[in-house]
């Protein structure tokens, strides 16, 4: 399993911009040292050729291994000014200092110790300013459009800037993980980030084909001060969320009611959830006839994992998520609105599959008639959790509603949850459609468009560790009739989200973002056949979890022959 780093690399400077940094060190290395040793106003004191060879390489070999050392060659850009300015002076004093101690305890002959000093000094001087130089002039490159073509032709060999010039007034590239043809075209990305009330000017876009839903692109900035900006800009999908203020209130209350209480162990002073930075106008987003698009805080040096790369991983993670269901509980139920209706309501999810195989609008029924078999079959076990809320025989409680283990971010030293993001869906619900979510996520052994169905299949003993770290931080607020549900709640919301990918393809992919044809397909098929293998595992999953409940205290009783046989009664 592999990380899929959520921290992007999208800096505007390359591996060759800081070759070029240390091509212009040895330069002027070189230059002081023709200067000092060949110049010196002393000239009984100027030292052979063969002593200020010796010297230059001696030098180098000090001067470059505290630079190699106190990584001076990282990108200005991406470090801040103020900080790669402060390393390179540490490193020349630390390397200046160590190439004088050497020459004073050589004391060789030919090479006066005042000559040395000088020749030091001067290159500490020098090297300093041939750094800032070189952060303008990138800066001048970044900033100063259009530019002539030959200062143009002479910031691209001073600074090897990777500079653009086909769009007219763009300042900078945008670039994309995966192709898209549909991605927003670069002066509407910088037009609508221009809105928003952020710092620095702009020095990179680049677009994140992650989610399923909304448009997301990471942006950095550069303030005058040096010091480097990152946020997060996203394109709603009005498409989904057509009710964009409801979104809009839930999100910001969401995340003014968690900031500063819901701290997850990574967090840092970062907080665990992003914050919305507001547009020009102090509207919490900006529409335009591009569409709604609102900025966020971005966190940096982090990941997130499409499937989990250690047990103990998933276990944070169920840590995480319970904790947001905990934490949310002090909200009025009222006070968050529905923006998507009937969003976890499995039964209304394949009526309207019906409506859409009824309707065939792309003709693509013929092709997916076996799937469409096995979701019949099972219409019956749909209604469990909805009819539960219905009835009131559990509870409805704000929940995130999209546990996907990749709205965790994990930090990339201490692999601990840092936030958790993607709170549109933030709505009265039930915790069960969230339990179950995440196992649907977790615990399959492929990804979710995996075309060899042999991989797919329920990893009890991740399982294992996901339930007891949900149920160790909200299981005590969690009613016994929730937890006699908690076992079927993952087979539920696997037949709804296989359900959901299969009436998407069937409708010609109009909610989920795909990125190469049929991918919808392909994850339909993945959740149906996860959705099998959870059937027959549901006897070892009660088990599991009765021994988790007796661990905690907690009051629920769960029997592994009557969990399955209710489950099993309902397929047709």
């Amino acid at each position: 399993m592999t990380k899929d780093k959520a921290r992007r690399t999208p800096a505007p400077e390359r591996k060759s911009n800081r070759w070029l940094l240390v091509a212009y060190d040895a330069a002027a290395l070189l230059a002081v040292g023709a200067v000092v040793f060949g110049l010196h106003p002393s000239a009984a004191e100027a030292p052979a050729p063969d002593a200020a060879a010796i010297h230059l390489l001696l030098a180098a070999a000090c001067f470059f291994c505290f630079r190699f050392l106190l990584r001076v060659y990282r990108q200005i850009l991406r470090t801040g000014a103020i900080r790669a300015f402060a390393r390179e002076l540490a490193a020349g004093v630390c390397g200046g200092g160590a190439y004088l101690l050497i020459v004073r305890a050589v004391r060789q002959p030919g090479m006066p110790f005042a000559v040395a000093l000088t020749f030091a000094l001067s290159y500490i001087l020098v090297s300093l300013l041939a750094r800032v130089s070189y952060f303008y002039l990138y800066r001048l490159a970044l900033q100063e459009r259009p530019l002539s073509h030959w200062l143009k032709k002479a910031l691209t060999v001073l600074t090897l800037a990777d500079l653009d010039s086909r769009d007219a007034g763009a300042l900078m590239r945008v670039r994309l993980e995966h192709a898209q043809p549909q991605a927003s075209p670069i002066n509407e990305v910088q037009r609508v980030v221009e809105q928003f009330a952020i710092r620095g000017e702009v020095t990179a876009i680049t677009q994140i084909n992650k989610g399923y839903i909304n448009r997301t692109y990471h942006i950095e900035t550069l303030s005058d001060t040096g010091h480097v900006h990152q946020y997060t800009l996203q394109r709603i999908n009005t498409h989904v969320f057509p009710d964009v203020d409801a979104l809009m209130e839930n999100f910001k209350l969401t995340t003014e009611h968690l900031h500063g209480r819901f701290l997850l162990p990574g967090h840092g002073k970062r907080g665990s959830v992003p914050m919305l930075r507001p547009a020009k106008d102090g509207r919490a987003y900006w529409r335009d006839d591009s569409g709604c698009w609102r900025m966020l805080t971005y966190f940096d040096h982090v990941y997130s994992l499409d499937i989990p790369d250690s047990p103990e991983t998933f276990y944070f993670a169920g840590r995480a998520f319970g904790k947001f269901v905990r934490e949310m509980a002090d909200v009025e139920l009222d006070d968050i609105r529905e923006v998507i209706p009937n969003f976890h309501n499995t039964r209304s999810r394949y009526a309207d599959l019906e409506n859409a195989v009824a309707a065939d609008p792309k003709n693509r029924v013929k092709d997916v008639e076996k799937e469409i078999a096995f979701v019949r079959a099972r219409a019956d076990c749909y209604g469990i959790i909805a009819d539960a809320l219905a009835s009131g025989a559990i509870p409805r409680r704000i929940c995130h509603n999209d546990c996907n283990l990749n709205n965790i971010l994990f930090d990339v030293d201490t692999h601990q949850p840092v936030a958790i993001i993607d709170l549109d869906t933030v709505m009265p619900s039930s915790p069960l459609y969230d339990y179950g979510d995440s196992m649907r996520i977790g615990t399959n052994t492929a990804t979710d468009d995996e075309k060899d169905l042999s991989k797919v299949s329920c990893d009890l003993g991740l399982y294992e560790k996901y339930a007891r770290g949900y149920l160790e931080e909200c299981g005590s607020m969690l009613t016994r009739a929730e937890l006699e549900l908690l076992p079927v709640s993952s087979l539920v919301i696997t037949a709804e989200d296989g359900i959901r990918f299969l009436m998407d393809h069937i409708n010609g992919d109009t909610y989920y973002n795909i990125y190469y044809p049929g991918q919808n397909l392909d994850r339909a098929r993945t959740q149906l056949a996860l959705l099998a293998d959870m059937e027959k595992k549901l006897p070892q999953i009660v088990k599991i979890l009765e021994s988790i409940y007796t661990d905690l205290g907690l009051d629920a009783r769960l029997d592994e022959t009557d969990a399955a046989e209710q489950w099993r009664g309902k397929v047709a």
